[in-house]
């Protein structure tokens, strides 16, 4: 009921689930503590009314943990004060100590069956504690990022999700549906150390060597970076950079998982006739197609027509849903259709500045000489990763003329 007064309290709102749901889905974890510790009033509401929606969607990468980032190694830990066990334990249950602390602290609560989204981008998370949280109880996870976490290599992680997907695996499992691991976190809550160190911000690169056009010949390292804010759906270009030795066997799983598990990225069949072997797409070349012919030998993506297992899981992960098809539904005023390729079927075909690209039915790029001149520059389109008629020529004029590096 509502209290005297004409306003209602913060309480009495939240006390409605349907509010209560969008709000807190907003709120970083710390913030949701804190206000359960305000009133016995509002821990109840949080921690034992309406658990299954306050902790449906954990995100754990925000919180300020010791440790969690897998930036102190246990040869550091005497030097705080650590003791000699400490030194004794794996190193992996070093690292993940913090986390499973955490992790415990809800499972005393009785709301870690709640979690059916978690978020762990950027923190030590050894690959025992993903097993666990993929295959123990009371772990109910449906969506799992593990973007750019520490301690987990592919090699286990692949172990791991194979183990999930066996034959012999029990009926109504895995429980997990979706996970986030190739793609880059939306933000980075605690900078790395590192990044604060004088020595390392001198050492960026500065002065004229760092401007466009100082390194004539020599491809421009900023076209090797990957956008802040690239998506499938933005056609920003490279999304991730996979470990080439492992390609092959994240395609072999992505193909296992076809239908059971969905990732955040798909395989790239290349175009039609192509020799070359599926690899992981990494590219997103937007929906405009072909700068010639505004299509492609394949058929696009489109969310809502291409079926589910066809389609990589969109980025931030949902807020208020903890299914494969929140997972990959545009938000508003986003492209719904889409081409993505790996960087080997589109490599001499793709400008890396504007992401402008040609299709093989417009454009067969020279064959390699040994030589770099740009002789019939009519007919090249790419040259040392840049469009021949826009970005090349930008890159080797904008140090030309009157106080430029050249002039």
């Amino acid at each position: 009921m509502l209290s005297n007064n004409l306003l209602p309290t913060l309480l009495e709102l939240l006390n409605n689930h349907l509010i209560l749901t969008p709000v807190v889905a907003c709120l970083p974890i710390i913030s949701l503590l804190s206000l359960s510790s305000t009133s016995r009033a509002f821990r109840s509401l949080i921690f034992v009314i309406y658990p299954q929606y306050t902790f449906r969607r954990l995100d754990l990468s925000t919180l300020p943990f010791p440790f969690i980032f897998g930036q102190i190694s246990p040869t550091e830990v005497l030097a705080g004060g650590g003791t000699a066990r400490q030194l004794t334990e794996s190193e992996d249950d070093y690292y993940a100590a913090p986390l499973r602390r955490a992790l415990y602290v809800l499972k005393k609560k009785e709301v870690l069956d709640c979690v059916t989204t978690l978020i762990l981008d950027g923190l030590a998370v050894p690959a025992g504690l993903v097993r666990e949280i993929l295959c123990d109880h009371p772990f109910n996870v449906r969506i799992l990022s593990l973007r750019n976490v520490k301690n987990l290599g592919d090699e286990k992680l692949i172990q791991i999700l194979r183990y999930l997907i066996r034959p012999t695996r029990p009926e109504g499992t895995p429980k997990l549906r979706a996970l986030y691991y190739f793609t880059r976190p939306e933000s980075v809550a605690f900078p790395h150390p590192e990044s604060l160190h004088p020595e390392f911000i001198s050492a960026q690169p500065v002065g004229v060597t760092n401007i466009a056009g100082s390194h004539l010949g020599q491809r421009p390292s900023s076209t090797r970076t990957i956008p802040q804010n690239a998506t499938w759906t933005n056609g920003m270009g490279n999304l991730f950079h996979p470990d080439p030795s492992r390609d092959h066997d994240w395609v072999q799983l992505l193909e296992a998982c076809r239908g059971i598990i969905s990732f955040d990225t798909v395989i790239c069949h290349h175009a039609p006739g192509s020799n070359l072997p599926p690899k992981l797409a990494t590219v997103a070349l937007g929906d405009e197609g072909c700068q010639t012919c505004h299509a492609a030998p394949e058929e696009p993506r489109v969310f809502g027509l291409t079926p589910a297992q066809d389609l990589p899981l969109l980025t931030p992960p949902p807020l208020f849903a903890s299914t494969v098809k929140a997972a990959q539904s545009p938000a508003h005023g986003e492209k719904t259709k889409f081409y993505a390729r790996c960087t080997e079927c589109i490599r001499d075909r793709r400008c890396e500045r504007c992401n402008a690209w040609w299709c093989e039915n417009c454009y067969s790029p020279p064959t390699k000489t040994g030589q770099s001149d740009l002789s019939h520059t009519s007919k090249i389109k790419v040259h040392m990763g840049l469009c021949v008629h826009n970005c090349l020529v930008e890159e080797l004029y904008s140090g030309v003329g009157e106080g430029g590096m050249w002039g």
